[in-house]
């Protein structure tokens, strides 16, 4: 009895994703997106143990998924990650990735598709790093000897709240677009970031990290004060997705035994998401507690394209 119900969810499975894509491209959309995979914890694990993944496309400012696409394991967001640009239609938009997404065809692909990048950059990608790394390390010259001339560019932003203060520092350069065979490389960054903890008037903890990166963004477009912005909004695919469809919709704590369940709810989820945005809500589990009670409203919401 279960290869008959195997088959129908599979079947499902690819016409789903592409329904709640097409819904949730229609509408307003904003100018950054967000490169992010996520572990379905729901399905079945793998033979070897480890969970399935699925990498999306979220628009950041608008609250949306534009594209999900799954990858399998975790290592495979690198070839598949191309694959989600392609099906998210990001011209004119700025993708934003983690380190492991920095790669040169993938950058190629949004150049390809119209669109700009913002890439941390680490050790994966190790001569890049080091040269970032060397040409924003202190200068310490020698006596008789001038400092080294830079384009160096530089903004800062401070925010508190919560007994904590955060100062962040971006700085930009042009000088190694000549000397890398990155595509479209326009400027490359480093990013500071230090914590301080108060209580009472008195600061008991601080720490530093420190990013770099590269952007397609030439400086006309982008200013470091507006990389800034940027970068902070990367972190948008966390809080307004993954974090709301494993705690709000507790998408993590549902089992599935059947074919690709989990990846249909996933995507269902990413439609419940754009809707509840949709309708003016900014609190998810308030969302969910409203439409609860109110089911013609929920329904409602169904037939209500985005405007």
């Amino acid at each position: 009895m279960n290869a008959p119900n195997l088959w129908v969810i599979d079947s499902y499975e690819t016409e789903v994703e592409r329904m709640v894509r097409e819904y949730n491209q229609s509408g307003e959309r904003g100018d950054i997106c967000a490169l992010d995979g996520k572990a379905l914890l729901g399905m079945l694990k793998r033979e070897d143990g480890t969970a399935e993944y699925a990498l999306s496309v979220y628009d950041v400012q608008v609250g949306k998924t534009i594209a999900q696409v799954e990858v399998g394991s975790k290592e495979n967001e690198i070839t598949k990650a191309p694959e989600a640009i392609k099906l998210a239609k990001i011209g004119g938009k700025v993708v934003t990735g983690d380190a492991m997404h920095t790669q040169k065809r993938l950058a190629q692909t949004i150049l390809d598709e119209d669109g700009d990048y913002v890439f941390t950059v680490k050790e994966n990608q190790l001569n890049l790093y080091k040269n970032i790394q060397s040409l924003f390390a202190p200068e310490y010259p020698k006596p008789g000897f001038g400092k080294i001339q830079t384009d160096f560019l530089q903004a800062q932003k401070v925010n508190k709240g919560h007994g904590r203060l955060e100062r962040r520092t971006l700085t930009t350069s042009e000088m190694l677009n000549a000397y890398t065979a990155w595509p479209g490389l326009a400027q490359v960054y480093r990013l500071e970031r230090e914590f301080q903890w108060w209580r009472k008037g008195v600061c008991y903890k601080t720490s530093c990290e420190v990013e770099f990166g590269i952007t397609s963004l030439s400086r006309k477009k982008a200013t470091p004060l507006k990389l800034l912005e940027i970068r902070r909004a990367h972190w948008g695919i966390e809080t307004g997705s993954h974090y709301r469809r494993d705690v709000t919709l507790r998408e993590d704590a549902t089992r599935f035994t059947i074919g690709s369940g989990a990846r249909v709810l996933a995507n269902l989820n990413n439609l419940v998401l754009a809707l509840i945005r949709q309708a003016g809500f900014t609190n998810a589990a308030q969302a969910r507690r409203f439409f609860s009670a109110h089911l013609p409203a929920a329904f409602s919401l169904l037939l209500t394209p985005f405007s």
